[in-house]
């Protein structure tokens, strides 16, 4: 899908970039978190983890070697020409050829916050790695397993994807318009806190046209009292057995555990929330919803983000 009068579009978020003292920590938890991780050096010679799934992307989160922080998150672009369109943009700059795993080409801006904020197209994908094929769910209606009994392997999940991240923004509506101007998202859910007008937060989703894509790969949450930064990150799964197989073995090694396991309202996920070892919350999810470009947006009040369909209710 190229550029048009619409303006670029990003098929999909591709990774996000961090920085943290002690990249051997960071390792232990990303392949205990179910990723797998390669250390490699940036062109100035700084030590960096490339993790990445099983989807065949060449990574999904970056952690370079420094004081820990969050440093900015990248865009899948539709085409090319949607990444000429972004170089065209003010702010913007040119087109330039990635040294990192998968080459390709990006276009780089720096945000209302600092963030660093990529566009990239060119990237060379490896095979995918199919999960362990599940025999078929028996339903109270569908019982379709029979004679065969499910025996699962315990460890880590086996993060596929990189799913969404959720930013706290000071002015939501200014955020809103630069991220749609540049990526071509559309608000699936848009989020007030109050009376229905004052919308402070929207689901934003990427514009594929006829095919369906995750309810969001971006959530803006406008908090003028706090600090801008990252409130969490989720990587997909294949189904609730490997979810639930990573929520027993990080349990396993004692890390944080911060929400879940439970459903989502808005987005329908099945989630489980953990804290990397420098406060970055990662989630686990599965069983997310899928909207075409054709769907509307809803409005949902505030309470709806802390609650869940089943499960427990967001800590305080």
């Amino acid at each position: 899908m190229s550029a048009n009068a619409t303006g670029p579009r990003a098929a999909d978020l591709a990774y996000l970039r961090f920085t943290a003292p002690d990249l051997g920590k960071m390792q232990l938890f990303l392949e205990d978190f179910g990723l797998s991780v390669s250390q490699a050096s940036t062109e100035l010679g700084t030590p960096v983890l490339y993790s990445r799934g099983t989807d065949g992307s060449p990574y999904l989160h970056i952690v370079e070697q420094g004081e820990p922080r969050f440093v900015g998150i990248g865009f899948l672009m539709s085409s090319s020409d949607d990444l000429n369109a972004l170089a065209a943009m003010e702010g913007a700059s040119p087109r330039q050829a990635l040294t990192t795993p998968g080459g390709g080409e990006r276009v780089r801006f720096i945000d209302s916050h600092g963030y660093e904020v990529d566009g990239i197209y060119g990237w060379e994908k490896a095979t995918s790695t199919p999960p362990q094929q599940r025999l078929p769910i028996n339903t109270g209606e569908n019982r379709r397993r029979t004679e065969a009994p499910v025996r699962l392997n315990a460890g880590p999940s086996r993060v596929k994807r990189l799913g969404h991240c959720v930013l706290f923004v000071n002015d939501f509506r200014d955020s809103e318009g630069w991220y749609k101007q540049r990526f071509g998202l559309i608000s699936s859910d848009e989020i007030y806190a109050g009376d229905k007008d004052n919308v402070i937060g929207a689901f934003m989703r990427c514009n594929q046209g006829d095919k369906p894509v995750d309810h969001h790969s971006l959530f803006l949450l406008g908090m003028p009292d706090r600090a801008p930064g990252i409130q969490h990150a989720a990587f997909e799964v294949d189904d609730w057995d490997d979810l639930m197989l990573g929520h027993d073995h990080l349990t396993s090694k004692g890390y944080e555990h911060r929400w879940g396991i439970g459903k989502h309202i808005l987005g329908s996920q099945v989630f489980d929330y953990w804290v990397d070892p420098y406060g970055t919350t990662l989630e686990h999810f599965t069983d997310g919803d899928l909207f075409s470009a054709s769907i509307p947006t809803d409005r949902q009040p505030i309470e709806s983000l802390r609650a869940a369909q089943w499960g427990p209710h967001a800590p305080g």
